[in-house]
Protein backbone atom coordinates (compact mmCIF):
# COMPACT_ATOMS: atom_id res chain seq x y z
CA UNK A 1 0.00 0.00 0.00
CA UNK A 2 1.47 3.33 -1.14
CA UNK A 3 0.15 5.20 2.01
CA UNK A 4 0.90 8.85 2.90
CA UNK A 5 0.22 10.07 6.55
CA UNK A 6 -0.25 14.22 6.86
CA UNK A 7 -0.60 15.83 10.58
CA UNK A 8 -2.93 18.46 10.43
CA UNK A 9 -3.37 21.53 12.40
CA UNK A 10 -7.00 20.80 13.54
CA UNK A 11 -9.86 18.75 12.29
CA UNK A 12 -12.46 20.89 10.24
CA UNK A 13 -16.31 20.84 10.65
CA UNK A 14 -17.50 19.87 7.83
CA UNK A 15 -16.70 19.04 4.42
CA UNK A 16 -19.92 19.93 2.45
CA UNK A 17 -18.29 21.90 -0.31
CA UNK A 18 -19.08 25.35 -0.28
CA UNK A 19 -21.38 25.40 2.82
CA UNK A 20 -20.52 27.98 5.70
CA UNK A 21 -18.99 25.32 8.00
CA UNK A 22 -16.97 23.77 5.34
CA UNK A 23 -14.93 27.51 4.44
CA UNK A 24 -12.12 26.99 7.18
CA UNK A 25 -8.32 26.55 6.65
CA UNK A 26 -8.81 23.31 7.82
CA UNK A 27 -11.67 22.33 5.49
CA UNK A 28 -10.53 23.66 2.28
CA UNK A 29 -6.68 21.75 1.92
CA UNK A 30 -8.94 18.34 1.89
CA UNK A 31 -11.85 20.02 -0.41
CA UNK A 32 -8.87 20.90 -2.52
CA UNK A 33 -7.87 17.35 -3.16
CA UNK A 34 -11.23 15.88 -3.53
CA UNK A 35 -13.09 18.46 -4.89
CA UNK A 36 -10.91 20.94 -7.07
CA UNK A 37 -12.55 23.92 -8.75
CA UNK A 38 -12.16 24.85 -12.72
CA UNK A 39 -8.68 26.53 -11.87
CA UNK A 40 -6.02 26.20 -9.48
CA UNK A 41 -3.17 28.32 -7.87
CA UNK A 42 0.59 26.56 -7.93
CA UNK A 43 2.90 26.88 -5.17
CA UNK A 44 4.23 30.20 -7.41
CA UNK A 45 0.70 31.54 -7.48
CA UNK A 46 0.44 31.07 -11.33
CA UNK A 47 -2.58 29.72 -12.75
CA UNK A 48 -3.11 26.01 -13.57
CA UNK A 49 -6.28 23.62 -15.20
CA UNK A 50 -7.89 22.21 -13.01
CA UNK A 51 -11.41 20.68 -14.11
CA UNK A 52 -11.08 23.36 -16.79
CA UNK A 53 -8.40 22.28 -19.09
CA UNK A 54 -8.76 25.73 -20.67
CA UNK A 55 -10.11 29.27 -20.74
CA UNK A 56 -10.48 32.43 -22.00
CA UNK A 57 -11.22 36.04 -20.68
CA UNK A 58 -12.97 38.83 -23.02
CA UNK A 59 -14.61 42.08 -22.73
CA UNK A 60 -12.61 43.87 -20.11
CA UNK A 61 -12.57 41.09 -17.57
CA UNK A 62 -16.71 40.34 -18.03
CA UNK A 63 -16.68 37.06 -19.99
CA UNK A 64 -15.00 34.23 -18.98
CA UNK A 65 -15.43 30.99 -21.05
CA UNK A 66 -14.18 27.60 -19.15
CA UNK A 67 -13.25 24.41 -21.45
CA UNK A 68 -13.64 21.35 -19.28
CA UNK A 69 -11.47 18.50 -19.13
CA UNK A 70 -12.22 15.48 -21.75
CA UNK A 71 -12.01 12.79 -19.33
CA UNK A 72 -13.25 14.25 -16.14
CA UNK A 73 -15.33 11.95 -13.86
CA UNK A 74 -17.13 12.44 -9.92
CA UNK A 75 -16.21 9.54 -7.57
CA UNK A 76 -19.79 8.53 -7.82
CA UNK A 77 -19.12 7.87 -11.84
CA UNK A 78 -20.92 10.69 -13.56
CA UNK A 79 -18.71 12.53 -16.26
CA UNK A 80 -18.25 16.22 -15.13
CA UNK A 81 -20.28 18.11 -17.53
CA UNK A 82 -21.17 22.00 -18.03
CA UNK A 83 -24.34 21.77 -16.11
CA UNK A 84 -22.89 20.11 -13.01
CA UNK A 85 -20.53 23.08 -13.25
CA UNK A 86 -22.85 26.08 -13.85
CA UNK A 87 -25.56 24.44 -11.25
CA UNK A 88 -22.44 24.24 -8.40
CA UNK A 89 -21.74 28.50 -8.65
CA UNK A 90 -25.40 29.12 -8.90
CA UNK A 91 -26.56 27.04 -5.92
CA UNK A 92 -24.16 30.09 -3.95
CA UNK A 93 -27.31 32.17 -3.99
CA UNK A 94 -29.36 29.92 -2.96
CA UNK A 95 -30.65 31.16 0.36
CA UNK A 96 -31.35 27.14 1.87
CA UNK A 97 -27.31 26.73 1.07
CA UNK A 98 -26.47 29.47 3.32
CA UNK A 99 -23.30 29.63 1.59
CA UNK A 100 -20.59 32.17 2.81
CA UNK A 101 -19.26 32.53 -1.01
CA UNK A 102 -22.31 34.06 -2.39
CA UNK A 103 -20.67 37.94 -1.82
CA UNK A 104 -17.34 36.67 -3.07
CA UNK A 105 -19.27 36.11 -6.53
CA UNK A 106 -21.88 39.11 -6.10
CA UNK A 107 -22.84 40.90 -9.08
CA UNK A 108 -22.40 38.34 -11.68
CA UNK A 109 -25.22 38.34 -14.61
CA UNK A 110 -25.34 34.72 -15.73
CA UNK A 111 -22.84 31.41 -14.89
CA UNK A 112 -24.13 28.97 -17.28
CA UNK A 113 -23.24 25.81 -19.73
CA UNK A 114 -22.74 27.27 -23.38
CA UNK A 115 -21.77 23.42 -24.85
CA UNK A 116 -21.98 20.24 -22.43
CA UNK A 117 -18.55 21.22 -22.33
CA UNK A 118 -18.41 25.01 -21.72
CA UNK A 119 -19.22 27.06 -19.08
CA UNK A 120 -19.00 30.89 -19.25
CA UNK A 121 -19.14 33.30 -16.41
CA UNK A 122 -21.03 36.80 -17.55
CA UNK A 123 -20.65 39.99 -15.47
CA UNK A 124 -21.42 43.54 -16.02
CA UNK A 125 -19.07 45.35 -15.06
CA UNK A 126 -15.30 44.06 -15.18
CA UNK A 127 -14.51 41.43 -12.13
CA UNK A 128 -10.28 40.96 -12.33
CA UNK A 129 -10.58 38.67 -9.31
CA UNK A 130 -12.72 35.99 -10.57
CA UNK A 131 -10.05 33.81 -11.37
CA UNK A 132 -8.59 34.19 -7.36
CA UNK A 133 -12.51 33.64 -6.09
CA UNK A 134 -12.42 30.03 -8.42
CA UNK A 135 -8.79 29.31 -6.95
CA UNK A 136 -10.00 30.21 -3.91
CA UNK A 137 -12.45 28.20 -1.21
CA UNK A 138 -15.09 26.75 -4.07
CA UNK A 139 -15.42 23.71 -4.90
CA UNK A 140 -17.33 21.52 -8.05
CA UNK A 141 -19.29 18.78 -6.22
CA UNK A 142 -21.46 15.98 -7.68
CA UNK A 143 -25.39 16.35 -6.45
CA UNK A 144 -25.13 13.91 -4.42
CA UNK A 145 -26.94 13.99 -0.70
CA UNK A 146 -23.53 12.28 0.91
CA UNK A 147 -20.34 15.22 0.42
CA UNK A 148 -17.71 15.32 -0.34
CA UNK A 149 -18.30 13.67 -4.06
CA UNK A 150 -16.16 15.98 -6.50
CA UNK A 151 -14.15 15.04 -9.45
CA UNK A 152 -9.86 14.99 -7.29
CA UNK A 153 -7.28 12.47 -7.53
CA UNK A 154 -8.59 11.55 -4.00
CA UNK A 155 -12.06 10.42 -2.92
CA UNK A 156 -12.53 10.70 1.14
CA UNK A 157 -13.63 6.76 2.15
CA UNK A 158 -13.43 7.25 5.99
CA UNK A 159 -13.57 9.74 8.39
CA UNK A 160 -13.80 9.27 12.32
CA UNK A 161 -13.85 12.74 14.50
CA UNK A 162 -11.47 12.99 16.26
CA UNK A 163 -9.12 10.42 15.28
CA UNK A 164 -8.22 10.38 11.18
CA UNK A 165 -9.54 10.85 7.84
CA UNK A 166 -8.99 8.55 5.26
CA UNK A 167 -8.63 9.13 1.22
CA UNK A 168 -8.10 6.97 -1.50
CA UNK A 169 -6.84 7.20 -5.18
CA UNK A 170 -9.60 7.71 -7.35
CA UNK A 171 -8.72 5.24 -10.83
CA UNK A 172 -10.90 8.09 -12.94
CA UNK A 173 -8.76 11.41 -12.26
CA UNK A 174 -8.16 12.99 -15.16
CA UNK A 175 -4.53 13.68 -15.25
CA UNK A 176 -3.09 10.21 -16.57
CA UNK A 177 -0.72 8.83 -14.81
CA UNK A 178 -1.64 10.47 -10.96
CA UNK A 179 -2.16 10.24 -8.33
CA UNK A 180 0.78 8.24 -7.24
CA UNK A 181 -0.12 7.04 -3.59
CA UNK A 182 -2.55 4.73 -3.14
CA UNK A 183 -3.82 6.30 0.03
CA UNK A 184 -3.59 9.48 2.29
CA UNK A 185 -4.52 9.61 6.23
CA UNK A 186 -4.56 12.78 7.57
CA UNK A 187 -4.85 13.20 11.48
CA UNK A 188 -4.77 16.35 13.57
CA UNK A 189 -2.16 17.58 15.89
CA UNK A 190 -3.25 21.09 17.00
CA UNK A 191 -0.08 21.05 20.02
CA UNK A 192 3.13 21.30 19.01
CA UNK A 193 4.35 18.72 21.02
CA UNK A 194 1.85 16.40 20.01
CA UNK A 195 4.04 17.22 16.08
CA UNK A 196 7.24 16.89 17.49
CA UNK A 197 6.20 13.08 19.25
CA UNK A 198 4.59 12.49 15.90
CA UNK A 199 7.86 13.22 14.28
CA UNK A 200 10.10 11.80 16.20
CA UNK A 201 8.42 8.52 16.15
CA UNK A 202 8.38 8.24 12.31
CA UNK A 203 4.51 8.36 12.16
CA UNK A 204 4.12 10.72 9.80
CA UNK A 205 5.25 11.68 6.62
CA UNK A 206 4.16 15.38 5.82
CA UNK A 207 3.62 17.96 8.74
CA UNK A 208 1.19 20.60 7.67
CA UNK A 209 2.93 23.20 10.38
CA UNK A 210 6.57 22.54 11.87
CA UNK A 211 7.27 23.85 15.12
CA UNK A 212 9.10 27.06 14.36
CA UNK A 213 11.82 26.42 16.90
CA UNK A 214 12.01 23.02 16.13
CA UNK A 215 12.87 23.12 12.13
CA UNK A 216 16.53 22.76 12.10
CA UNK A 217 17.21 20.94 14.69
CA UNK A 218 14.65 18.09 13.10
CA UNK A 219 16.58 18.75 9.56
CA UNK A 220 20.34 18.19 11.36
CA UNK A 221 19.45 15.20 12.85
CA UNK A 222 17.89 13.75 9.31
CA UNK A 223 14.29 13.21 10.91
CA UNK A 224 12.69 15.68 9.05
CA UNK A 225 13.48 17.81 5.58
CA UNK A 226 11.49 21.17 5.83
CA UNK A 227 10.75 23.97 3.49
CA UNK A 228 9.12 27.92 4.17
CA UNK A 229 7.34 30.41 1.74
CA UNK A 230 6.19 33.55 2.11
CA UNK A 231 2.54 33.46 2.85
CA UNK A 232 -0.28 35.67 3.36
CA UNK A 233 -0.97 34.04 6.56
CA UNK A 234 -1.16 36.46 9.50
CA UNK A 235 -2.13 36.66 13.06
CA UNK A 236 -3.60 39.51 14.31
CA UNK A 237 -5.91 40.77 17.72
CA UNK A 238 -9.42 41.71 16.75
CA UNK A 239 -11.07 44.20 18.23
CA UNK A 240 -14.96 44.15 18.76
CA UNK A 241 -15.20 48.08 17.42
CA UNK A 242 -19.17 47.96 18.52
CA UNK A 243 -19.15 47.58 21.93
CA UNK A 244 -16.89 49.14 24.46
CA UNK A 245 -13.89 50.01 25.53
CA UNK A 246 -12.86 49.07 21.65
CA UNK A 247 -15.60 51.44 20.23
CA UNK A 248 -13.30 54.11 21.40
CA UNK A 249 -10.49 54.51 18.52
CA UNK A 250 -7.81 55.38 21.29
CA UNK A 251 -8.53 52.05 23.01
CA UNK A 252 -7.34 50.33 19.98
CA UNK A 253 -4.30 52.24 19.79
CA UNK A 254 -3.09 51.71 23.05
CA UNK A 255 -3.56 48.38 22.46
CA UNK A 256 -1.27 49.14 19.88
CA UNK A 257 1.77 50.93 21.67
CA UNK A 258 1.94 48.20 24.41
CA UNK A 259 2.44 44.95 22.08
CA UNK A 260 6.01 44.28 22.13
CA UNK A 261 5.55 42.34 18.52
CA UNK A 262 9.01 41.81 17.51
CA UNK A 263 9.71 40.39 20.91
CA UNK A 264 6.66 37.93 20.20
CA UNK A 265 7.75 37.24 16.99
CA UNK A 266 11.42 36.44 18.33
CA UNK A 267 10.16 34.24 21.23
CA UNK A 268 7.89 31.88 18.79
CA UNK A 269 9.18 31.87 15.20
CA UNK A 270 12.39 33.28 15.07
CA UNK A 271 13.31 33.75 11.24
CA UNK A 272 9.86 32.11 10.03
CA UNK A 273 8.09 35.43 11.22
CA UNK A 274 7.96 39.37 10.98
CA UNK A 275 5.82 41.85 12.03
CA UNK A 276 3.51 43.62 9.69
CA UNK A 277 1.60 47.17 10.17
CA UNK A 278 -1.25 46.94 7.24
CA UNK A 279 -3.15 44.22 5.80
CA UNK A 280 -0.56 43.25 3.53
CA UNK A 281 2.87 42.51 4.61
CA UNK A 282 6.48 43.72 3.20
CA UNK A 283 7.09 41.90 -0.45
CA UNK A 284 3.45 41.97 -1.28
CA UNK A 285 2.94 43.89 -4.35
CA UNK A 286 -0.30 45.49 -2.36
CA UNK A 287 1.65 45.88 0.98
CA UNK A 288 1.59 49.73 1.04
CA UNK A 289 4.33 52.63 2.68
CA UNK A 290 3.45 53.17 6.12
CA UNK A 291 5.01 54.13 9.30
CA UNK A 292 5.32 50.99 11.62
CA UNK A 293 3.38 51.82 15.00
CA UNK A 294 6.13 52.09 17.81
CA UNK A 295 6.20 50.41 20.79
CA UNK A 296 5.60 53.21 23.66
CA UNK A 297 4.31 52.56 27.43
CA UNK A 298 3.64 56.08 27.94
CA UNK A 299 1.90 56.70 24.71
CA UNK A 300 -0.54 53.46 25.40
CA UNK A 301 -1.17 54.24 29.29
CA UNK A 302 -2.10 58.24 28.07
CA UNK A 303 -4.09 57.01 25.18
CA UNK A 304 -5.91 54.44 28.06
CA UNK A 305 -6.48 57.53 30.21
CA UNK A 306 -7.66 59.97 27.65
CA UNK A 307 -10.62 56.87 26.91
CA UNK A 308 -12.07 56.58 30.59
CA UNK A 309 -10.21 53.81 31.95
CA UNK A 310 -7.63 54.90 33.54
CA UNK A 311 -8.50 52.25 36.43
CA UNK A 312 -7.92 49.81 34.67
CA UNK A 313 -10.45 47.47 32.08
CA UNK A 314 -11.39 43.44 31.74
CA UNK A 315 -11.71 42.40 28.43
CA UNK A 316 -13.49 39.34 27.31
CA UNK A 317 -11.08 37.56 25.06
CA UNK A 318 -11.16 34.90 22.68
CA UNK A 319 -8.92 32.11 20.95
CA UNK A 320 -8.21 29.36 19.28
CA UNK A 321 -6.27 26.46 21.29
CA UNK A 322 -4.02 25.75 18.26
CA UNK A 323 0.13 26.63 19.20
CA UNK A 324 1.49 28.37 19.21
CA UNK A 325 -1.71 31.01 19.63
CA UNK A 326 -2.51 30.50 23.50
CA UNK A 327 1.23 31.02 24.15
CA UNK A 328 1.05 34.34 22.14
CA UNK A 329 -1.70 35.17 24.08
CA UNK A 330 -0.20 35.06 26.87
CA UNK A 331 2.50 36.98 26.32
CA UNK A 332 0.27 40.06 24.93
CA UNK A 333 -1.95 39.74 28.15
CA UNK A 334 1.32 40.46 30.17
CA UNK A 335 1.88 43.39 28.04
CA UNK A 336 -1.19 44.74 28.44
CA UNK A 337 -1.60 44.40 31.85
CA UNK A 338 0.99 47.12 32.21
CA UNK A 339 -1.11 49.37 30.83
CA UNK A 340 -4.30 48.14 33.18
CA UNK A 341 -5.53 46.68 30.30
CA UNK A 342 -6.49 42.62 32.01
CA UNK A 343 -7.29 39.85 29.25
CA UNK A 344 -9.93 37.37 30.55
CA UNK A 345 -8.24 34.31 27.78
CA UNK A 346 -10.92 31.85 26.64
CA UNK A 347 -9.41 28.91 24.73
CA UNK A 348 -11.24 26.70 22.35
CA UNK A 349 -10.47 23.87 20.46
CA UNK A 350 -10.66 24.14 16.40
CA UNK A 351 -13.32 23.24 15.90
CA UNK A 352 -15.44 24.79 16.94
CA UNK A 353 -13.45 28.19 16.85
CA UNK A 354 -13.96 28.73 13.25
CA UNK A 355 -16.90 29.74 12.36
CA UNK A 356 -19.03 28.61 16.21
CA UNK A 357 -16.61 31.17 18.42
CA UNK A 358 -15.02 33.56 16.39
CA UNK A 359 -18.47 34.52 13.88
CA UNK A 360 -21.02 33.64 16.40
CA UNK A 361 -20.49 34.39 19.67
CA UNK A 362 -20.02 37.87 22.05
CA UNK A 363 -16.32 38.62 22.76
CA UNK A 364 -14.69 41.97 22.98
CA UNK A 365 -11.32 41.15 21.49
CA UNK A 366 -10.01 37.92 20.12
CA UNK A 367 -6.34 36.49 18.81
CA UNK A 368 -7.63 35.38 15.20
CA UNK A 369 -5.31 33.84 12.55
CA UNK A 370 -6.49 35.52 9.28
CA UNK A 371 -6.61 33.23 6.75
CA UNK A 372 -5.00 33.03 3.53
CA UNK A 373 -6.35 35.50 1.13
CA UNK A 374 -5.35 35.18 -2.95
CA UNK A 375 -6.54 38.38 -3.80
CA UNK A 376 -7.45 41.82 -1.54
CA UNK A 377 -11.00 41.52 -3.32
CA UNK A 378 -11.15 38.30 -1.57
CA UNK A 379 -9.66 39.82 1.92
CA UNK A 380 -11.17 43.22 1.99
CA UNK A 381 -14.77 42.77 0.64
CA UNK A 382 -15.05 39.83 3.69
CA UNK A 383 -12.97 40.95 6.37
CA UNK A 384 -12.98 45.03 6.18
CA UNK A 385 -16.35 46.09 4.37
CA UNK A 386 -19.13 46.86 5.91
CA UNK A 387 -21.60 43.94 6.88
CA UNK A 388 -18.43 41.70 5.47
CA UNK A 389 -19.22 37.61 5.80
CA UNK A 390 -15.84 37.51 7.87
CA UNK A 391 -16.23 41.14 9.68
CA UNK A 392 -17.62 40.07 13.31
CA UNK A 393 -15.57 43.43 14.63
CA UNK A 394 -18.36 45.21 13.27
CA UNK A 395 -15.99 48.05 11.43
CA UNK A 396 -17.44 50.00 9.30
CA UNK A 397 -15.72 52.88 6.90
CA UNK A 398 -17.69 54.62 4.46
CA UNK A 399 -14.92 55.75 2.41
CA UNK A 400 -12.98 52.28 2.83
CA UNK A 401 -15.99 50.48 1.03
CA UNK A 402 -15.72 53.17 -1.73
CA UNK A 403 -12.25 52.47 -2.15
CA UNK A 404 -12.60 48.68 -2.33
CA UNK A 405 -15.50 48.56 -4.97
CA UNK A 406 -13.48 50.74 -7.35
CA UNK A 407 -10.28 48.36 -7.06
CA UNK A 408 -12.97 45.68 -7.53
CA UNK A 409 -13.25 46.86 -10.93
CA UNK A 410 -10.13 48.26 -11.86
CA UNK A 411 -8.33 46.95 -14.77
CA UNK A 412 -5.51 48.48 -14.67
CA UNK A 413 -3.44 46.74 -12.17
CA UNK A 414 -1.18 49.20 -11.04
CA UNK A 415 -4.18 51.65 -10.26
CA UNK A 416 -6.12 48.33 -8.40
CA UNK A 417 -2.97 48.23 -6.28
CA UNK A 418 -2.85 51.69 -4.88
CA UNK A 419 -6.26 51.76 -4.20
CA UNK A 420 -5.53 48.81 -1.99
CA UNK A 421 -3.23 50.70 -0.50
CA UNK A 422 -5.04 53.46 -0.18
CA UNK A 423 -7.45 51.60 1.87
CA UNK A 424 -4.82 50.11 4.45
CA UNK A 425 -4.14 53.88 5.26
CA UNK A 426 -7.42 53.99 6.74
CA UNK A 427 -6.75 50.40 7.85
CA UNK A 428 -4.22 51.71 9.76
CA UNK A 429 -5.73 55.05 11.22
CA UNK A 430 -8.89 52.86 12.01
CA UNK A 431 -7.06 49.70 13.50
CA UNK A 432 -9.95 47.66 13.84
CA UNK A 433 -7.56 44.76 13.90
CA UNK A 434 -4.07 44.98 15.35
CA UNK A 435 -1.41 42.71 12.73
CA UNK A 436 0.70 40.55 15.15
CA UNK A 437 2.75 39.27 12.79
CA UNK A 438 2.73 37.19 9.47
CA UNK A 439 3.98 34.01 9.17
CA UNK A 440 5.84 32.19 6.56
CA UNK A 441 4.40 28.20 5.83
CA UNK A 442 6.78 26.02 7.05
CA UNK A 443 6.06 22.74 5.94
CA UNK A 444 8.05 19.47 6.82
CA UNK A 445 8.58 16.13 5.33
CA UNK A 446 9.98 12.69 5.38
CA UNK A 447 13.07 12.49 3.62
CA UNK A 448 11.78 9.95 1.69
CA UNK A 449 9.08 11.70 0.50
CA UNK A 450 9.52 13.42 -2.77
CA UNK A 451 8.04 15.60 -4.56
CA UNK A 452 5.80 17.83 -2.19
CA UNK A 453 6.36 21.22 -1.58
CA UNK A 454 4.77 24.31 0.76
CA UNK A 455 1.78 26.65 -0.62
CA UNK A 456 1.62 30.01 0.49
CA UNK A 457 -2.19 29.37 0.83
CA UNK A 458 -1.66 26.26 2.89
CA UNK A 459 -2.86 23.90 0.21
CA UNK A 460 -1.81 20.34 0.67
CA UNK A 461 -0.38 19.47 -3.49
CA UNK A 462 -0.22 15.51 -2.75
CA UNK A 463 -0.97 14.46 -6.13
CA UNK A 464 2.24 14.15 -7.43
CA UNK A 465 3.99 12.97 -4.40
CA UNK A 466 5.44 9.86 -3.68
CA UNK A 467 7.83 8.07 -1.01
CA UNK A 468 11.22 6.46 -1.97
CA UNK A 469 10.72 3.42 0.67
CA UNK A 470 7.47 2.17 -1.29
CA UNK A 471 7.49 -1.35 -1.97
Amino acid sequence: MKRLRLSSNHEMLNLDANSRLADSSSATPVLKIVCPSLVRLDAEMQFQPAVAASWTIEDDYRVFTFKLQENAHFHSGRSVTADAVAWNYNRLFDSRVGSLLAADYAGVESIRAIAKDTVEFRYPEPFPALLYQLAGRTHIADDCQTQPVGAGSFQVTDWVRGSHLTMKRFDKYYEPGLPLADEIVVTWAPDSAHRLDLIERGEVDIVESVPAKAADDLRKRGLLESASTASPRKLSFAFNCGIPPFDDVRMRHAVAHAVDREAVVETFFGPYAHVFDAAYAEGSKWAPDLEPIPLDLEKARALVKEAGYADGVTIRTVTTNVAPIPRVAQAVAADLAKIGITLDIRGYDDPPWWPLIYLDTDWQAAFQGMGPRAHPDILFRREFMTNGTFNPVNYSNPDLDELVMRARVAVDEAEQARLYREAQVILQADLPYLPLYATDALVGWRPVVEGFRPHPLGYWDVTGVSASDWS
